[in-house]
């Protein structure tokens, strides 16, 4: 009897150490056109800050803007920045380039959200992207980005429609690397009452419905929810961080409960929109942040939104992401992460 006992507390604190290991920490990036030292100075940053994972778009549009004339330099850049100091890289795959939108009703064939006419030229250019980076160690993907709200799947969220992009997508990326890493497009929070955007878990839900989401080895959330805490009561209506726990209950009914959510883009905006924080609040909103997915052992990766912010504008929330400055002068969030992670 005490040989069962101490087994069983044996498997409990080893349990209890699982879900309570820090998580690894990871920043989206984004170019703005960033010459080649900016970005390693961006690197050695984020190395400061114990980065781990390095999230960022390789955008069709961008980089296949006319067809078959391809611009791989930035992300070439960051692979190769990455790699040089040991971090992961996830790519989002998203953005229609204009000669591949689509013309279904209510979009624009030059919206760069807009899903593509022909899956066919996106399954292309993902293999093609797989093709580039795998060798380089590239493994995880993103396929698309918020699909289950209007802005990023115009003109209304369609889980069927996303299904399909996703299972094409699989397809060609898993012919390259049959042990790639695919997740489902970051979900993102539902923030107001009309039929543009659809609650995380119910969107999760519709995806079990056609049979996309069991293709995927993860789920990816934007669990939003400033200007509040992230367990706090915030304006978002649902698929908030507080709402993590019922999205991986609705992966737990479908049998998918080992599967990890990742985390792949969190912040807040600093500055003094009406829903900005200050630059305190938001070092405190990311420190929560970390120590509830350490209490999750469901949680995947914790990937920030953003490492520097967009513009100089303190008056416009989507310029004020950043932990860092434009200048690259740091924030708070960025320097409570420079310091060591607790144990």
């Amino acid at each position: 009897m005490l040989s069962l006992v101490l087994i069983g507390l044996s498997v409990l604190s080893c349990q209890a150490s699982v879900a309570s290991k820090q998580p690894d920490i990871g920043m989206t990036v984004h170019s703005r056109g960033a010459d080649a030292e900016t970005i390693k100075r961006q690197f050695d940053l984020m190395a400061a800050m114990h980065v781990t994972w390095v999230r960022v778009d390789v955008g069709w549009a961008w980089v296949e803007s006319e067809r078959g004339q391809f611009d791989w330099a930035y992300p070439d850049e960051i692979v190769s920045e990455a790699a040089a100091r040991g971090m992961k890289v996830l790519v989002v795959l998203a953005n229609s380039p204009a000669w591949a939108g689509s013309s279904a009703p209510g979009q624009s064939a030059i919206e760069p959200y807009s899903r593509p006419a022909n899956l066919s030229d996106f399954a292309s250019f993902a293999r093609i992207a797989a093709q580039r980076y795998a060798s380089r160690g590239v493994r995880s993907w993103e396929i698309w980005n918020e699909p289950n709200t209007s802005q990023f799947w115009p003109p209304s969220p369609d889980a069927n429609e996303y299904g399909d992009l996703f299972r094409v997508i699989a397809a060609a990326i898993r012919r390259v690397d049959p042990k790639a890493t695919l997740l489902i497009g970051g979900l993102s929070p539902k923030t107001d009452s009309s039929g543009a955007e659809i609650p995380p878990a119910k969107y999760l839900e519709q995806l079990y419905g056609n049979g996309a989401a069991q293709l995927a080895d993860g789920i990816a959330a934007h669990p939003y929810s400033y200007p509040a805490l992230p367990m706090q009561k915030s304006r978002q209506a649902a698929g908030g961080f507080k709402d993590l726990p019922a999205l991986h209950a609705v992966m737990v009914r479908h049998g998918d409960g080992q599967k990890k959510i990742w985390i792949t883009e969190f912040g807040a905006p600093t500055g003094t929109d009406p829903a900005a924080v200050s630059e305190e609040a938001q070092a405190a909103a990311f420190s929560q942040a970390r120590q509830l997915v350490a209490s999750w052992a469901w949680a995947g990766p914790l990937i920030y939104y953003e490492l520097v912010d967009g513009g100089t504008d303190p008056s416009d929330k989507e310029q004020n992401f950043g932990v860092l400055h434009e200048d690259l002068t740091a924030k708070a969030a960025a320097l409570a992460l420079m310091r060591p992670a607790p144990a």
